[in-house]
């Protein structure tokens, strides 16, 4: 699995280091995406396996590959590929839902003196700089360590403000989280 900064933009870009790859974001902006070579490693393959169950799954992804516009993506042929998918493992939707739990999230923002002193990691995870606020962030996560928590900062490309962004299984624990970093950022920068 891998990261990238928050964007179709950034994730395309991710994506194509893969031979084949998949990326989407919340709001539903995503695709399958593949290396043309794909194809004739899959045929390649094809011509090696010896179980059936092998040569449909390479069948399977052949069909699914045809079905995905790389580029901008189609909600309609995910849908069949997913319905397909969950078909082909006797599995149903409600079994899908059950594996998947959406944790509760806020989205804050905090005005600065300075964003520019705001510095996150290359997929925008964690602060590299300043330090101290990325340890109190760990320090305030450390408290909900059952409850799925995870909280980061990063500067806005337009306003001189930073974004919180804080998610745990319960709303309640997610604004706690962001309400703390958010004081934590205005009393100190």
């Amino acid at each position: 699995m891998a990261r990238a900064k928050t964007g179709v933009k950034h994730l395309s870009v991710e994506a194509k280091k893969f031979d084949i790859a998949t990326y989407f974001e919340s709001n539903g902006h995503g695709t399958l995406t593949y290396d043309d070579s794909i194809k004739n490693k899959i045929e390649k393959l094809e011509s090696l396996v010896e179980s059936s169950t092998d040569a449909q799954t390479l069948e399977l992804l052949t069909i699914y590959i045809s079905m995905f516009n790389k580029t901008v993506g189609d909600s309609l042929s995910a849908l069949v590929c997913v319905e397909s998918s969950l078909k082909l493992m006797n599995m149903s939707t409600k079994e899908l839902y059950e594996i998947y739990k959406e944790l509760e999230y806020v989205n804050i923002k905090s005005h600065v003196k300075d964003k520019n002193i705001f510095i996150p990691n290359e997929d925008e995870s964690r602060l590299v700089q300043p330090t101290a606020v990325q340890e109190f962030i760990d320090k305030t996560i450390e408290k909900y360590q059952n409850c799925n928590a995870r909280c980061f900062v990063r500067p806005s490309g337009t306003e001189d403000i930073v974004r919180i962004y804080a998610e745990a299984d319960t709303l309640e624990i997610a604004v706690d989280i962001s309400e703390t970093v958010k004081k934590h950022i205005e009393d100190n920068y």
